[in-house]
């Protein structure tokens, strides 16, 4: 028993250690940390984990500071039937005024658990900083911007007016999912007394993006200097037909002198000096952009709604392997458009490769004012036959705008040379040492030595007796324990070798689990991260249960296999519109109707239930 108890110590430290490698990790850094007003900090938050993490951390309130996203990244990685993660968040604050301030700690929920950063201090100096936020010191001779001659924003109907705002696009009309470009303007020609309080225009409809960092410039409109604020912002829209952008609004204390009296001594005067300003309340006018529908003549059966200008590659981790080693296919769709609309990537089939689930990760770039980014899909092969392997050649589809043409980009097919895998080392025993050597030199012996019987053993002391329980323990437990581990190293060997099945073993859990967090933003308001983690419970439950790709599955793959397990019409006809509803929530967010929220939370737990007993039939059966 004495030799069992450090081998059982062992293993409880073993599976502790695999207890803990699910935990994640989140750290965020500021750069830099002693700023003047108006200048940018560089903030980035940085997720990992040996696990799937989904969502967005959430960001602690940050009064002192005009908060930007300026770009996203999400890396998944398989390796030895594992999966790890990394997602990258990186925003721009620009502070307000002068003082210490502290960035509190930036959060993300998982598996019941809330991780957090440590909170950072910035410093904020009193210089204006070449983009300064509005509010800051008026513009003299020696820190003047960049000066922009001409009627700046089209704002010549409010020409000699001391402060105005300001709402254009780009263009009125665009597909859906191409670019829209906004950009707000505040115009000012007199010293601002207190932080304006900005409200940006409403954007239901659209999938936003800011474009950082805000500018400052110095406009002339009709002959009047103006110092000019200006922030842009990216529109996708999400849904065909007349969108509307609607009025930003801002409100700002202004300096109101009464010039009529100049006397020092006058009490007007002193009433003007001591005067704490005239609240202006500014508003922009509303702006109608017309998205067209996807053409539909011509349209490719591989078009998966994917809009904008991409390009193609793909490579394999390596170019020899041996059978049974896994290789990975990476390819990657990068370009210029909303990387959310990148759709499944379709793979040819595959000879002489076991095949396993693709998984994705995309990156936000956000430069020159234009969004850009990559998607990237991960696919395990597993060689079965040795030779030379080819993998087909990929092609992808998109819906080009400009040219308003679907077009197609394809890369060439892939070579993998696989070699026989490594042959187990063989042991034989002493008495066939000889002939084992003469007839496999590559044979690895384990021992040459004779032990010899003893012949003489004492018999004056008669021998300790032990009792039937140490015989029944030290002869019944060792095989016992030998076979809790080898069922426990089979079962983690199948759930490494087939993702399906260990998907399908925690599909319920991560369900719920995805359930319980929407619960909890409805409970604190945050409609979109609700119906995000809604959308999350009733895709990934289901695609797990189906064995499909939870990065790559699509409603309709859903709907036909609900279909054809034998669910009701009805049910499935519920959920399809429960999707729609968490699609158009989380990319085109409008009121918060709790009614509603809690509502559609009691359906999904209702339709999990339900499917949950359809496939477990079709399963049993």
């Amino acid at each position: 028993m004495k030799k069992i108890t450090p081998f059982l110590l062992v293993l409880l430290g073993f599976l502790a250690v695999s207890a803990s490698a699910q935990e994640i990790s989140i750290q965020a850094q500021a750069e830099p940390r002693q700023v003047n007003v108006g200048e940018n900090i560089r903030l980035q938050v940085v997720i990992e984990g040996q696990v799937n993490i989904n969502g967005e951390p959430k960001m602690p309130d940050l009064p002192d500071f005009q908060v930007y996203k300026a770009g996203s990244a999400t890396n998944f990685n398989i390796i030895n039937g594992r999966v790890s993660s990394s997602l990258q968040f990186t925003f721009i604050l620009v502070p307000k005024h002068t003082g210490t301030f502290t960035i509190g700690a930036v959060s993300i929920g998982y598996n019941n658990k809330i991780y957090s950063t440590a909170p950072i201090q910035i410093t904020v100096g009193g210089g204006t900083g070449s983009r300064a936020a509005p509010g800051t010191a008026p513009v003299s001779p020696g820190n003047a911007p960049p000066v922009a001659v001409g009627n700046a924003g089209g704002a010549s109907k409010h020409a000699n007016e001391p402060v105005f705002i300001t709402t254009q696009v780009d263009r009125h009309e665009v597909y859906m999912n191409e670019p829209v470009t906004m950009t707000f303007r505040f115009y000012s020609r007199i010293p601002i007394l207190s932080q304006p309080q900005f409200q940006p225009p409403s954007t239901s409809g659209f999938w936003s993006e800011d474009l950082p960092p805000q500018k400052e410039y110095i406009a002339t409109v009709q002959g009047v200097e103006y110092r000019v604020i200006e922030i842009k912002t990216a529109l996708f829209p999400t849904t065909a037909g007349k969108l509307t952008i609607g009025p930003a609004t801002l409100v700002v204390q202004i300096e109101d002198f009464n010039r009529r009296s100049m006397d020092p001594f006058a009490d007007e005067f002193f009433r003007n000096f001591f005067s704490s300003g005239r609240q202006v309340a500014l508003k922009s006018d509303p702006i109608q952009v017309l998205a067209k529908p996807i053409p539909e003549k011509n349209r490719p059966s591989a078009f998966s709604g994917t809009v904008g200008k991409w390009a193609l590659s793909a490579k394999l981790d390596r170019q020899i392997a041996k059978v049974g080693e896994a290789v990975t296919l990476e390819i990657r769709i990068f370009g210029e458009g909303n990387v959310k609309s990148v759709g499944k990537m379709d793979l040819p089939p595959f000879t002489g490769f076991k095949v396993y689930d693709t998984i994705s990760s995309s990156e936000v770039q956000k430069q020159e004012g234009r969004v850009r980014g990559v998607k990237t899909y991960r696919t395990l092969l597993r060689p079965e036959v040795t030779g030379n392997l080819l993998v087909p050649a990929i092609g992808y589809v998109y819906f080009d705008p400009r040219s308003e043409k679907f077009e197609r980009v394809q890369v060439p097919e892939l070579n993998l040379k696989v070699l026989p895998g490594d042959a187990r080392e063989a042991t034989v025993s002493a008495g066939t040492v000889g002939a084992a050597e003469a007839s496999a030199p590559s044979v690895k012996v384990m021992a040459k030595d004779i032990r010899y019987l003893k012949t003489q053993v004492s018999l004056d002391k008669a021998a300790k007796s032990w009792g039937p329980e140490f015989w029944l323990a030290g002869f019944g437990l060792p095989p016992v324990l030998l076979a809790v581990i080898w069922f426990w190293r089979r079962q983690q060997d199948r759930l490494a070798a087939d993702p399906v099945y260990a998907r399908k073993l925690t599909a319920e859990k991560s369900s719920r689990a995805a359930l319980r967090q929407a619960h909890t933003a409805r409970m604190h308001k945050d409609s979109p991260r609700f119906y995000s983690s809604l959308s999350q419970a009733l895709m990934g439950y289901l695609a797990d249960q189906m064995g499909l790709s939870r990065s790559g599955v699509t409603q309709r793959e859903i709907t036909q296999r609900l279909a054809k397990a034998g669910a009701e019409e009805s049910k499935i006809n519920q959920l399809a519109e429960l999707l729609d509803e968490c699609d158009f929530a989380r990319f085109a967010p409008g009121e918060l109707n709790e009614t509603e929220m809690e509502s559609h939370e009691q359906l999904a737990e209702g339709l999990l239930t339900e499917f949950s007993r359809v496939l477990g039939k079709e399963k049993k059966a």
